[in-house]
């Protein structure tokens, strides 16, 4: 059974010709689809988890960026009826896959709200975690460690920790 992991690609440092606009502040944003199956990334160092993961985000860039916007502009969505697959997150069915948001690039801690430096940082999840969704974000350390948010249900801690600690590869 194969398995896979959605990745935000932010597209604005990948656009070269033409450039992003300054002013512009839409999303431009497509999405990496990394695969494999459990076994590989249970069997394999961790290593070859990083290799595919910056495999397939390296593939989306700049040149797929501008075909995606060649296509989106060529008339080929309305003349095929194509239609959005993103769903609302409210509407969204949960599903088994990851959800990665990379906030790498967002200066968090650079923000002051006149009450001193920020300790705390939790990403906007709503009243609820959703399903799947991790959080990749600076660590607030200052030490160049990366902190990531896994919102659970407390009904999937038990599996989520047999995820974490399992320790044999069985063949």
């Amino acid at each position: 059974m194969t398995t896979r992991v959605r990745i935000a690609v932010n597209g604005r440092k990948r656009m070269r010709r033409p450039r992003v606009p300054e002013g512009y502040t839409g999303s431009v944003v497509l999405w990496a689809w990394p695969a494999t199956t459990a076994r590989e990334l249970l069997c394999r160092p961790l290593r070859h988890a990083v290799e595919l993961i910056s495999r397939e985000v390296a593939r989306i860039d700049g040149a797929y960026f501008r075909s995606f916007v060649d296509f989106a502009s060529s008339g080929a969505v309305e003349e095929e009826g194509l239609v959005p697959t993103a769903d609302d997150a409210a509407e969204a069915p949960p599903h088994t896959g990851i959800d990665v948001d990379s906030l790498l690039t967002i200066p968090f801690t650079g923000l002051d709200f006149g009450c001193g430096p920020h300790f705390f940082f939790r990403p906007g999840c709503g009243p609820a975690p959703v399903a799947g969704a991790i959080y990749v974000l600076k660590s607030f350390e200052g030490d160049g460690s990366v902190d990531a948010y896994v919102p659970l249900f407390s009904r999937a801690m038990d599996a989520f920790k047999k995820c974490c600690y399992y320790t044999s590869c069985r063949r």
